[in-house]
């Protein structure tokens, strides 16, 4: 039975979410390379929701994402 990247990341997130913190985010980089605009939503709103691992809302701080390397080099 074939399962979907969307479910494979949720359950592996959530299994190394209290064990490993730099492992963790390497993974949840890596799904968010592998997962399509639409399910990476959904992963989000996992995060925020279900996962163990969670933050309040202040604690979070807004993340950039650079598409271009002519923004690192700013």
């Amino acid at each position: 039975m074939k399962r979907d990247l969307l479910s494979y990341y949720q359950e592996v997130l959530d299994k190394i979410s209290q064990a490993d913190a730099p492992t963790f985010r390497k993974e949840m980089r890596k799904a968010f390379r592998r997962l399509l605009p639409d399910e990476r939503e959904q992963l989000k709103y996992w995060f925020r929701t279900a996962c163990v691992c969670r933050v309040n809302e202040h604690d979070l701080a807004k993340v950039t994402i650079r598409n271009d390397r002519r923004d690192q080099l700013k």
